[in-house]
């Protein structure tokens, strides 16, 4: 009993000694006197971890002393946290929570400073691991100036497989998504470097939940499209578009297989893309095709369109309308252009200053002061340009930057844009001006630009060429055809060119490079060509004589024959005497006398002449199958005759029949055998087929 008396005695003691010395090392540490505390602390810290850790954690984080360490303050403050029991409260030292809390937070935020602030990866892990006590909100800091850190090392490597890495080693990274985003990015480039199409198309099948797989299919669409290729447009609907690009890619593959919009495209059409997923408009198309729809103006100056029978298929209600081409037309209402199909249905989203019929599916329009091109589907397919020339030899000629060049069908540069000047491609070729004239083909292959002038290339693969104000010809392998010794060169028909100096004419062969005649003929500038040769034949004035001579010089009617002649059509000869016109067989026997004030040549074996004021129609006999006093007859078409008397007007047939009375204020074609007719401010539709007259 005794003994154990003595040892609780010796443990009340040693308590007392211990707690004396926690107060003799506070009452220390409390004069800054801190080798003793600390020696103090030291002693008591197996005894009373919490109180000896807290004293020592705030030795550590002060500056004020020689033992200052903040890891060691990080050490002593976790020991007291952990040791702190939520019952023990020490007033004579102040020790509690809050004061825990606060010394820990201030050596974490000194912790901080020291391996967070613009330091390593491996610093802010340290800083991690050894203040991992820290509040949530500098943890929270840190983790994100680690995670920042890691994910710029792994960006700058441009590699997936080091953001892999990232993503692998940080899963819960506030940056994760970030970082996957960026993953996404590096492996699209990785895998779609050039972005060609055989790239593009595999990136779509192999990465089929990378967000970029919409820019690579918006890509894949703009480079099928520059393909113009239906078989590669189907290609691409059946395996890689979707809802982004489904619609436009259909109806860019109806725009490349029908170009011409009538029932047998568009029938083919179907047959071959039954899956066309608007076949029913299609179906539409081939029906609206092959109704004859015809611009007219009514009596309000609006046009409309009618059918051949004078229906109104869309109501007048247009400032201007051309006839449909291809199943659409161009019209225009308040100052804007677009166009309507057979229904009157507008076609478009767009609207436009000035709009041109559609050829070969593609048109020419003006939009924002740039003129595009646009197909059937209303899709614009090339850039803007200040100026665009129809096409011509499939190009089309284009001003840009006040510089000239062309382009194809599918808005493709096929031309540089470096020319002052580029005339439109015929038989292949076109003039440019630089510095002077000279000729390009459509595979942009140039010719010298040697000459101060040159014209189109003609069907005889030839071009006249002028310098030093004389005129001559080349062919396309700048061949001289002619030296440039004449005043005057010019294509006329077949292999013909009239050719004049000094005031007289004479006529070349371009293909047999030589002269037909000799160029010795009176030339007058104001006759046209036609007056002259009709290619076969030509026409030879001296003195106000006339004679005609064959391809091979042969003359076929001498001097001082005629005073006028003209080419023989339906084997007759027009020809005149003393100023009356008579006319001739081919071998000069007369069909008619020289009775005639006026006579035209014979068309369709029908002849128009005129005598004391008679106007007559009259057969290759001779024959007077109508006439009409104080008026007038011309040639309307093969057929058909129009009689002016009185300042009205009627219609005359082939036979010689008046198949509308002259009582017309105005007669005009609209469609083949079509006309409209005004009288007395009324509006008729005369339909020749069906002998029909219908006021509108």
């Amino acid at each position: 009993m005794m003994r154990k008396i003595i040892l609780l005695f010796i443990i009340c003691f040693g308590l007392k000694a211990q707690a004396n010395k926690m107060t003799e090392a506070y009452e220390a540490l409390s004069i800054f006197d801190y080798f003793k505390a600390k020696q103090l602390f030291y002693k008591i810290q197996q005894k009373y971890p919490c109180e000896s850790s807290y004293g020592l954690a705030t030795i550590y984080f002060r500056t004020d002393n020689p033992f200052s360490n903040i890891d060691s303050a990080a050490k002593y403050i976790a020991i007291s946290k952990n040791a702190f029991k939520d019952s023990l409260t020490i007033c004579n030292y102040h020790i509690n929570t809050l004061t825990i809390i606060f010394l820990a937070d201030n050596i974490c935020k000194k912790g901080f400073q020291i391996y967070c602030v613009n330091r390593s990866i491996k610093d802010i892990n340290y800083f991690l691991t050894h203040f991992y006590f820290a509040n949530e909100e500098l943890l929270n800091r840190s983790y994100f100036s680690r995670d920042a850190m890691a994910l710029e090392n792994a960006t700058f490597s441009k590699s997936s497989d080091s953001i892999t890495q990232f993503l692998l080693k940080y899963p819960e990274s506030m940056l994760y998504q970030q970082a996957q985003l960026s993953f996404y990015d590096f492996q699209y480039n990785e895998n779609v470097p050039h972005k060609t199409i055989y790239e593009l198309e595999a990136f779509i099948k192999k990465y089929p939940s990378n967000p970029n797989i919409t820019d690579a299919e918006g890509l894949l669409f703009s480079a099928i499209q520059q393909l113009h290729s239906s078989d590669s447009t189907y290609t691409f609907i059946k395996h890689f578009s979707t809802s982004l690009t489904q619609e436009a890619a259909w109806k860019l593959l109806y725009s490349l297989s029908v170009n011409h919009y009538n029932k047998e495209e568009l029938t083919t059409f179907l047959t071959k893309y039954p899956d066309y997923p608007y076949n029913e408009s299609v179906l539409k198309e081939i029906t609206l095709s092959q109704n004859i729809l015809i611009p007219i103006k009514d009596s309000s100056d609006h046009f409309g369109f009618i059918d051949t029978v004078g229906n109104w298929i869309i109501k007048p209600q247009f400032d201007d309308a051309l006839p449909f081409s291809e199943g659409f037309s161009a019209v225009c209402k308040n100052d804007s252009c677009y166009y309507i199909n057979k229904e009157g249905n507008k076609t478009s989203i767009y609207y436009f200053e000035e709009t041109e019929n559609y050829k070969d599916g593609i048109a020419i329009v003006k939009k924002d002061n740039a003129y595009f091109l646009i197909n059937r589907s209303g899709q614009i397919i090339s850039k803007g340009y200040q100026d665009i020339n129809p096409a011509s030899n499939k190009l089309y000629v284009c001003k840009l930057n006040n510089v000239y060049g062309a382009i194809n069908a599918k808005g493709e540069v096929m031309i540089p844009f470096s020319y002052n000047k580029l005339g439109n491609f015929k038989n292949r070729y076109a003039y440019y001006l630089s510095s002077q004239y000279g000729l390009v083909d459509i595979n942009n292959r140039t010719l010298e630009a040697q000459w101060d002038w040159i014209s189109d290339i003609d069907s005889n693969a030839i071009a006249v060429v002028k310098n030093n104000n004389q005129f001559g010809l080349i062919n396309i392998n700048e061949q001289i055809i002619l030296p440039c010794q004449y005043d005057y060169v010019t294509h006329c028909l077949n292999d013909i060119y009239l050719v004049v100096k000094n005031g007289l004419y004479g006529f070349f062969n371009g293909k047999e490079k030589c002269f037909v005649t000799s160029v010795e003929y009176s030339y007058n500038p104001s006759l046209d060509l036609k007056y002259y040769t009709n290619g076969k034949y030509f026409k030879l004035i001296k003195e106000e004589e006339v004679a005609l001579v064959d391809m091979n010089g042969r003359t076929s009617i001498n001097f001082g024959t005629y005073s006028n002649l003209f080419f023989a059509k339906c084997d007759i000869i027009r020809v005149q005497k003393k100023n009356k016109f008579g006319y001739v067989d081919r071998k000069l026997k007369p069909i008619t006398a020289f009775e005639f004030e006026r006579a035209s040549d014979f068309e369709n074996n029908l002849a128009i002449v005129s005598k004391k004021n008679q106007t007559m129609l009259i057969e290759k006999s001779g024959k007077v199958l109508y006439s009409v006093k104080n008026g007038n007859i011309s040639i309307m078409n093969t057929s058909l005759y129009q009689v002016n008397q009185d300042d009205l007007i009627g219609l005359l047939n082939a036979e010689g029949k008046l198949i509308l009375p002259i009582e017309y204020d105005s007669i005009q074609l609209i469609y083949e055998g079509i006309y409209t007719c005004i009288k007395n401010e009324g509006l008729y539709l005369y339909n020749i087929h069906s002998n029909s007259l219908k006021k509108l």
